[in-house]
């Protein structure tokens, strides 16, 4: 068995090779766009393993090797601290450090869906993007208005047909009614945008369709964020609990003990998109009229003295555990059949 380790760049890929002894037995730069990194694989006899880190070029590159390899891990970055907090950081070394942690048997891989749960995550990021920059047009927008001290109800400054009477008001305070007519056009661009991807999200999850109308019909879960959810926990077995789709979506705990003692928090690391939609639909599961077990929770929670900010996170943990078992079991939810546990 070969172990091969690849630090891959846009113009070029380092290459290192290590036997069955994990002893180095070839260095080549390559061409990485291009036949030269293929044919150097083919030449190398025997059975090989190969890893690369995660990147833009991961996916074209897992592709054009994976006929000739026994297996091909594209690893986590993050966790490789090997390469990452080394003091002796070049194309070289990484890459043999990368055939190190193979022969060890040290590295996470990456998750990669398939080809139809991928597109589906494409468009899901471009949702939540797209959203954004509208949120971020909106703030510019009101920000303007408030450094010349004009005053606006909530939605007034976004309509259309209330600009002329604004324009008119800063015209009497002098201000730059150019940069206000940019402001505009910038967020009509972004909402336009927004529209754009969220007809493109529909397209996107047709295929899968009747898993987001089962998640759709959890409390608070709309059309995006049963999308979501579906894009990144596929037809619910990616995990093999709940514990540990908790902390791919950043609500699990953050935990620095040592002999007893230390702290424990709330987790930093995870899948943003995820935690956004749980904690919303925690929000309006809380601030719906609707009576629901999900909502009871929160109230005898919230009554029990519990800060409400942490009492969102288990209302989300609970919207995320139904999730899978909803996707796993292909059932709709049943509110009567919900348990909310101690």
């Amino acid at each position: 068995m070969k172990y091969i380790g690849m630090d891959v760049h846009r113009a070029s890929t380092d290459v290192v090779v290590l036997n069955e002894r994990g002893r180095e037995i070839l260095h080549r730069k390559v061409e990485t766009l291009g036949p030269a990194l293929v044919e150097l694989i083919k030449s190398i006899p025997g059975e090989k393993r190969v890893t690369l880190e995660e990147s833009q070029l991961a996916d074209v590159v897992t592709r054009a090797l994976r006929p000739y390899v026994v297996e091909i891990i594209r690893s986590q970055p993050q966790h490789n601290r090997l390469i990452s907090r080394s003091e002796n950081k070049d194309d070289y070394p990484d890459a043999y450090r990368l055939a190190q942690l193979l022969y060890l048997g040290q590295l996470k891989a990456v998750h990669h869906p398939d080809m139809l749960y991928q597109q589906l995550r494409e468009a899901v990021r471009a949702y939540w993007h797209s959203s954004w920059e509208l949120t971020r047009a909106k703030n510019q927008l009101k920000a303007f208005f408030l450094y010349h001290g004009i005053a606006y109800e909530k939605e007034e400054i976004y309509a259309a047909r209330h600009r002329e009477k604004f324009r008119e008001v800063l015209r009497q305070k002098k201000a730059n009614c150019e940069l206000a007519e940019c402001l505009w056009w910038k967020m009509d661009q972004a909402r336009e945008m927004k529209a754009r991807v969220v007809r493109l999200l529909r397209q996107a999850s047709q295929p899968v369709r009747p898993a987001v109308r089962r998640l759709e019909s959890i409390p608070g879960i709309g059309l995006i964020g049963a999308s979501t959810l579906v894009a990144y926990l596929e037809d619910g077995w990616r995990f093999h609990n709940k514990r540990q789709s908790w902390q791919y979506a950043s609500l699990g705990v953050r935990r620095h003990k040592s002999d007893g003692k230390g702290t424990e928090g709330a987790s930093r690391q995870g899948n943003r998109y995820l935690k956004n939609v749980l904690l919303t639909a925690a929000i309006s599961v809380h601030v719906s009229r609707r009576e629901t077990a999900l909502r009871r929770l929160w109230t005898r929670d919230v009554e029990a003295g519990k800060d409400p900010r942490r009492v969102r996170r288990t209302v989300g943990r609970k919207i995320l555990a139904v999730a899978q078992h909803l996707l796993r079991s292909q059932q709709e939810y049943q509110d009567e059949l919900m348990t909310l546990g101690k």
